[in-house]
Order: structure tokens, then sequence, then C-alpha cells
């Protein structure tokens, strides 16, 4: 099974179709984000449907009062997706309202909750006013998707406690990927694919590396390191 989710961070609908149509075939999904899709919204999403990309991850981390992200999912009733990642410390009741509103739209796509995003670290959280390490928030997040049973989004490094946690059944989807020899980036906590999965993670989010150079060599490459 495909574990790949390519990650499009562009605001260029073209260069974004054309990778798509290259690649699709060798991926479980693509992934869009605020940039995508603050830049062609839900019209740019239907030219992937048009492509047969019915399960792609609508990345919007919605986090704001429970009815208005209740609403703004409602608002996504007339394009085909299979996920879309909200913001755990949006609270229960968001993620209640949330749940309520995929149930109520055509695609009824996964709820995937993003637990601390891999780009912070434990002094970014202190510098926030939280004094939990990202180790300790994260486990508490867990125990939250649990009980309201949605899927995690959350560093491969975490994933192994992560997975003990919310059990066999929900989803981790884990960013913040790079094969050992690659550049950080911007990313601050970071893990090789073959670790992530074999940490309990379904799927591995990848973008930036995979895109730069020769895709196909680049995507074989990640794969085959899975398969290892």
């Amino acid at each position: 099974m495909k574990k790949i989710i390519l990650a499009l961070d562009t605001n260029n609908l073209e260069q974004a179709i054309n990778i798509t149509k290259k690649i699709k075939h060798k991926i479980f999904t693509i992934k869009v984000g605020l940039e995508f899709f603050n830049s062609h919204g839900k019209e740019g999403i239907k030219k992937f449907n048009e492509l047969g990309i019915t399960n792609l991850m609508l990345d919007l981390k919605l986090k704001d009062i429970p009815q208005t992200v209740y609403k703004a999912i409602k608002a996504l009733d007339d394009i085909n997706f299979g996920f879309i990642t909200i913001h755990g410390q949006g609270g229960k009741e968001m993620i209640k309202l949330a749940k309520q509103a995929v149930n109520e739209i055509k695609s009824k796509p996964t709820i995937m909750m993003v637990t601390i995003l891999t780009a912070l670290n434990d002094e970014d959280l202190k510098t926030m006013g939280n004094n939990n390490t990202v180790n300790e928030q994260v486990e508490k997040l867990s125990k939250v998707a649990r009980e309201m049973e949605v899927g995690v989004v959350c560093s491969g490094n975490e994933a192994k406690f992560v997975r003990k946690i919310i059990g066999p059944e929900l989803l981790i989807f884990t960013p913040g990927v790079r094969m050992s020899d690659e550049d950080k980036n911007d990313q601050k906590r970071i893990c090789t694919p073959a670790e992530s999965i074999k940490n309990g993670a379904n799927k591995i989010i990848m973008g930036r590396s995979l895109i730069t150079g020769n895709i196909d060599h680049n995507i074989d490459k990640v794969s085959n390191s899975i398969k290892e």
C-alpha cells in the first residue's frame, strides 16, 4: 500500500497539476495547504478532482470557535477530498462540531488532528507560556484524539507513543519527514520515512525533499527505504 502523501506547498496551480499528473500513480495522495487554498480556493481543488484525486488532504489546520469551524467545513460540501486537518488545541467542543460537519458534507473526510507543529520544540512552547515539553503536550492531545476518535498528525518521533495511546485503528500521519542525508529546512522535529512507519505512522508527508531534483527518483528512493 502506498505510504507517501506529497505536500504541494505552492500557489502555482499549473505546476501543482503537472506534478500530480506525473506521479499520482506512485503516491497515496497529495496535500495542499493555506498557500494553495488561499490562492485558488475550491476551484483549485476541483482541478485535482478532475485528475481522479478524490482523497486529497486539505491541510487548513482549522482552529476557531466551534460554530465557525463547523460552518467552515460545511462550506466545503461541493468538493471531493479525503482528509481535513484541525488543531487539537481548539478543544473538544470544536472537534465535536468538526466531526458533525464532516458527516454532513458529501465527501465525509476523515479528520486529522494536528498536535504540535513540527517546526516547534520545547523552547518554543515555553516561550508561548506552555511549560509542558513537546512530548508531554502531544501525549495529552493524543488522549483527546482517542476520546474524540479522530486521527493524529505528529512527528514520526512521537508516533511510537501516540500509537500506544490511540490504538491500532485511528490514523497517524507524520510531517517533518526527511531522508537521513537531507537538510532540516524549517523543521525542528524530523524523522526518516522508515523510522516514521516503524514507529506506527500510517502515512508520511513529504514535499520539498521529493519535488527538488528528480521527483520520480526521489519518490522511488523513499518508497524503497520504507520497504527495506
